[in-house]
């Protein structure tokens, strides 16, 4: 054969356009005399055959199976260790090197075609933070209301992932109207602050005069106590249900047995949010401890947690200390009309967290004198709340649609249409005395926003946010619709207020706005701009970032990495952080599953919540201080709360806010894959699945894809009766060469994570429940009497893929960390993934090593892997 048609043909090979049997490659010898004898027309094993399969590269599932053929040759994996016969390395060498060439020949045709990202929407969270940023309003809710994106391999910013349809840009056109109708200027004047202090037993008139507002308290119950410090108070007495009396000594807190597993919350009814903002939440409290009988000191702390829970709305939760009353703060957002009304469900409520849960047999029916049984309790003493928190009138809603016209108060006489009201809360805002909205009632101020050259000042409005919006600069003729809009609505003779409204309607449903859009080839500043932004806040680039697109600065590496550390170090970079995690750990799926409460009643909601938090913290610490990626596997400290130390059973940690514990040497804690949220998302609600762990840890960890279980493959049932382990029911499953194949490479990473059950706590034994003898000790935890026991002892020995043996999860960790490389090459996957909205391609992975080379001499630090990443071609380039 002449040198001319064999280069011609190895060209026509990397074309993507070109399909072929695998007869005709040059790989066929090597496939018939190493691979046939297993995967052809007669025994075609993995459902794989080669004499049939082809090479077409047009076909994305067709590319992957030639990816995997290489790998699994080039690992050794194929042909089995089993087979006799093995070819030479040479021979192997050759298959999977001119194989490459041509998969990356393929691959490259087509990033020049058409990009290696393909086009693709926002994301719910994306579109959320964008047009909170655009509006200023930065805790608007939004995602809930549009439907569920679509993930890959847990991401949810791949385009293949991403569909749009009719029922998405319903879910836009009122999401967009909801954010408009929050930011528009209800008032003239700023309003005045409202400040109101709440006691949990002004529950009725005293000396005569009604009480200033009231907490919806039902003292039903009758296990609650007056407080005077750590003293009960006796004359505190429920002489119905709903009422309280108490005579001197007054009680000065209100002690209470409940937490947020319970049904029971404290309400704080008859007050309104009338303006959406800021509003600090406070509240005194403190915990101590109850005997059975009377108060006794203790040193555990409690918790109080403030949200709309009718409405799934969490604001925050708060540590309190033993003992002495401590005043706590939050600062929450809450939107106009916030759900908090009287006479409904959809009251403020605090949720205590006493650590227990006293349930009904622990109560006494003798009024308010404290449950039966020893328990840990919480005592408020107060609650306030004061908002809206107000820096600037107008508000940054108004000013970034309107600038800095002015709202005026409309009447007949102002000689301009009325504009529509805003959707306003029905009943009274803030009903107590010497409320600063009282006297206006229902009454609602008739406002307009003011304009004596409304065309000239919609275009140039209209040019400003759209400039935001669209990621890029405008000019006159990208508005010139949405300019029209506003004079045919105008000509129609509605407001300007709400011709206005209906063109930013337009804007922030434009392809312009919903779409990334990028032209093949290295992105231009402003493109790169929009995906630094959206990489590192999902959202719009700021006025910085974009002035250094305008200028062109932002292509030099210098700028591009100086305004990508300005990025991670701002506030907002905390939104990478939790969005990030949220997909590459799976946090988002922490509420999948719940512990089973017979197998683990010492289980509650605030615990899973610290779980969330030590992710994030620790997460953020290797980022602010880039530390190497062996941390992600094994560190040698923790971020811990107090509730989480003592699920951990680290001592010393005292309060509810997260900070840096170092651990000892030896520790079962440090590093990702012992945080109890990981350990309890890989798990189900009765029992621990090595199946699923080792299946996080090869692709979450390692960058391995796991093959998917063939469709009768069937599911392995737990046994919480305890008569088998979850070991010897997968050996069982095993003994098919079909599934062993799969978990012979992912079940010792699991087996490695039995130690930890499904909450994250440590164990030598699995728990049980079922007849088996006597308890020891009728100990009750939350309210539940213990309804396990321990049963057979864990194995948590495992072998790695290539064979070598470890005996728990420190072995396992030693050799994961003595790989840096891989653990590194593994996340810097993740980032390109999550970063640019396209996986790595096989042609990717030379650009993958460049970075991870980079990243080497810094120790593979985290920082140094996300800068490194965005200083590459795979993010510079479509």
């Amino acid at each position: 054969m002449s040198l001319v048609p064999r280069l011609s043909f190895v060209a026509l090979l990397g074309s993507a356009a070109v399909t072929l049997p695998a007869a005709d490659l040059p790989e066929a010898s090597f496939f018939k005399n190493n691979c046939y004898e297993c995967h052809d027309a007669d025994v075609h094993k993995a459902g794989l055959d080669l004499t049939a399969l082809k090479w077409d590269m047009q076909n994305p599932d067709n590319q992957a199976l030639w990816v995997k053929i290489h790998d699994r040759v080039h690992d050794g994996e194929m042909p089995p260790a089993k087979k006799k016969e093995r070819p030479e390395p040479s021979a192997v060498t050759t298959m999977t090197g001119g194989l490459a060439k041509r998969l990356i020949a393929a691959d490259v045709a087509e990033q020049k075609a058409h990009g290696r990202t393909p086009l693709r929407r926002l994301s719910r969270v994306e579109f959320e933070w964008s047009v909170r940023d655009l509006l200023g309003m930065p805790a608007l809710s939004l995602k809930d209301s549009l439907p569920e994106d679509g993930k890959s391999h847990g991401f949810d910013r791949l385009a293949h992932a991403l569909d749009f349809s009719f029922i998405h840009l319903e879910a836009y056109l009122a999401a967009v109207d909801k954010a408009l109708d929050a930011a528009l200027c209800p008032l003239t004047e700023k309003p005045p602050q409202g400040k109101h202090r709440y006691r949990l037993w002004d529950l009725s008139h005293k000396d005569g005069k009604e009480c200033e507002g009231f907490v919806g308290l039902s003292v039903e119950s009758r296990i609650g106590i007056g407080l005077i410090g750590l003293k009960q108070d006796d004359t505190f007495v429920a002489p119905n249900p709903y009422s309280v009396r108490d005579d001197e000594p007054h009680a000065n807190a209100l002690g209470l047995f409940r937490n947020e597993d319970a049904d029971y919350r404290c309400s704080i009814s008859n007050i309104k949010a009338f303006f959406t903002g800021f509003y600090k939440l406070r509240a005194s409290g403190y915990s101590f401890h109850w005997d059975g009988k009377q108060v006794q000191p203790t040193e555990r702390g409690g918790a109080l947690s403030w949200g709309i829970y009718s409405k799934n709305i969490h604001y925050g939760t708060v540590g309190l200390p033993p003992n002495k009353a401590g005043e706590t703060e939050i600062t929450a957002w809450i939107e106009r009309g916030g759900g908090m009304t009287h006479g409904t469900d959809d009251n403020l409520r605090i949720v205590l967290s006493s650590c227990e849960n006293i349930r009904d047999f622990a109560r006494k029916d003798d009024g308010l004198k404290g449950p039966k049984v020893p328990a840990p309790g919480i005592a408020i003493e107060w609650l306030e709340i004061e908002g809206p928190i107000i820096d600037q009138w107008p508000p940054a809603g108004h000013r970034a649609l309107f600038g800095d016209l002015q709202v005026k108060e409309w009447s007949k006489e102002s000689g301009v249409p009325l504009p529509m009201q805003q959707t306003w809360p029905q009943g009274n805002p803030w009903s107590y005395p010497k409320d600063p909205y009282g006297e206006r009632g229902d009454k609602r101020q008739k406002v307009y926003v003011a304009t004596s050259a409304p065309l000239a000042d919609a275009e140039k409005l209209l040019l400003t946010f759209a400039r935001r919006a669209f990621r890029r600069p405008v000019s006159a003729g990208d508005v010139s619709s949405y300019v029209a809009t506003v004079k045919t609505r105008l000509d129609a003779g509605v407001a300007f207020q709400d011709a206005m409204l209906s063109a930013y309607r337009g804007i922030l449903t434009a392809p312009e706005f919903l779409l990334l859009r990028e032209t093949p080839g290295k992105l231009s500043a402003h493109t790169l701009a929009a995906r630094l932004a959206t990489f590192l806040w999902n959202s719009v680039p700021d006025d910085a970032l974009s002035a250094a697109a305008d200028k062109g600065d932002l292509l030099k590496p210098d700028v591009l990495r100086a305004h990508s550390e300005r990025l991670l170090k701002d506030a907002k970079g905390q939104r990478f952080v939790e969005n990030f995690l949220g997909q590459w750990l799976s946090l988002r799926e922490i509420n999948a599953t719940q512990p089973d409460k017979k197998l683990y009643p010492e289980f509650m909601p605030w615990l899973q919540e610290a779980m969330v938090l030590e992710s994030h913290a620790f997460f953020a610490e290797l980022v602010k201080s880039d530390l190497p990626i062996t941390n992600v596997v094994k560190s040698d400290f923790a971020m811990l709360n107090e509730p989480l130390a003592r699920h951990y059973g680290i001592d010393g940690v005292k309060g509810w806010d997260m900070r840096k514990v170092p651990l000892p040497a030896g520790s079962k804690r440090g590093g990702v894959l012992t945080q109890a949220a990981v350990l309890k998302v890989t798990a189900a609600g009765t029992t621990t699945s090595p199946v699923k762990r080792g299946a996080f840890v090869m692709e979450r960890i390692l960058g391995i894809v796991p093959s998917p279980p063939p469709a009768d493959a069937g599911a392995i049932e737990p046994d919480v009766r305890g008569a088998t382990t979850v070991r010897e029911q997968l050996e069982k499953h095993r003994r098919n060469d079909t599934c062993n194949s799969c978990h012979v490479k992912m079940d010792g990473y699991g087996f490695a994570l039995e130690s930890y059950d499904v909450t994250g706590e440590w164990r030598n034994k699995y728990r049980a429940v079922g007849v088996k003898g006597p308890h020891e000790e009728q100990k009750i935890v939350n309210g539940h009497h213990i309804g396990y026991h321990f049963e057979l002892p864990v194995d948590c020995a495992g072998v790695m893929p290539d064979g070598r043996p470890f005996a728990d999860v420190d072995a396992l960790r030693a050799l994961l960390i003595a790989e840096p490389d891989k653990l590194a090459r593994a996340f810097v996957g993740h980032l390109v993934t999550y970063a640019t909205g396209a996986e790595v391609s096989f042609a990717d992975r030379a650009a993958v090593d460049a970075i991870i080379g980079k990243a080497k001499a810094k120790g593979y630090g985290v920082r140094t892997l996300i800068l490194e990443t965005i200083q590459s071609d795979l993010f510079r380039t479509k």
